[in-house]
């Protein structure tokens, strides 16, 4: 653990540039009818671990600002790189949810509607409930491997 404590330690040292960017794209006056804007990225990589899992990742947003950030395999097996955008997407709408419900309860506005980036196009069509091909309408019958 201390070799790897190390590594970390002279790569944040040498590259001093690098990492996350905390600003606002507007900052809160204390107005209590202030809305904030919510924001949600989602993407994943198809069937990229040896188990055929496809990894999914999303970050969340207030204002420009991340709040959650994950990375992690997906719990059942994607057929297709459509269905594990769409496994993604959902992911990254739950955690937009949540944000959206935290806010709420500290008596803080949300505006709506929150935004949701997708980069696949039969994602976004599976979202609008555009039929894209029958093989996606059957994703609720399989179940976890693990």
């Amino acid at each position: 653990h201390m070799v790897a404590m190390k590594r970390t330690m002279s790569y944040c040292v040498a590259t001093p540039e690098r990492g996350l960017v905390i600003k606002p794209k507007r900052k809160w006056d204390g107005n209590p009818e202030f809305l904030f804007g919510i924001e949600g990225h989602s993407d994943s990589d198809f069937s990229k671990d040896e188990s055929c899992h496809s990894v999914s990742g999303c970050v969340v947003e207030v204002e420009g600002v991340p709040v959650c950030e994950r990375s992690r395999l997906q719990r059942i097996i994607a057929l297709s790189v459509t269905e594990a955008e769409l496994i993604a997407a959902t992911e990254t709408a739950q955690d937009m949810l949540y944000t959206k419900r935290l806010l709420e309860s500290m008596g803080l506005k949300v505006k709506l509607p929150m935004i949701l980036n997708v980069d696949n196009k039969g994602c976004v069509d599976l979202i609008h409930n555009w039929n894209v091909s029958g093989r996606c309408r059957h994703m609720t019958v399989k179940r976890a491997t693990w």
